[in-house]
């Protein structure tokens, strides 16, 4: 028993991580919001095996979108302006 919670910290943290590191641009594109995900990784990861929940959540619901939106949120078209109120 003790192994598998261990086993469910060490993949909330890497989630946990993942998810940190990610540019913010990246999670506008994606359309999900940073600070709820963020916030909902690290309070359940704390929680050991109810943990697992949230990071299954995460690579079912969030991943997909973070993947398929790109780098950044940024127009690819020359004569579209970036938004100054979005921080990168």
């Amino acid at each position: 028993m003790n192994t598998f919670i261990t086993i469910c910290y060490i993949a909330n943290a890497a989630i946990f991580f993942y998810a940190l590191t990610r540019p913010s641009g990246m999670w506008l594109a994606a359309d999900r919001n940073r600070g709820f995900w963020i916030t909902t990784l690290a309070i359940c990861g704390i929680l050991g095996a109810a943990g697992l929940a949230a990071d299954a959540a995460f690579l079912l619901l969030v991943l997909p979108r973070l993947l398929g939106s790109g780098s950044t949120a940024v127009s690819e078209d020359p004569r579209v302006r970036p938004n100054p109120f979005v921080k990168n």
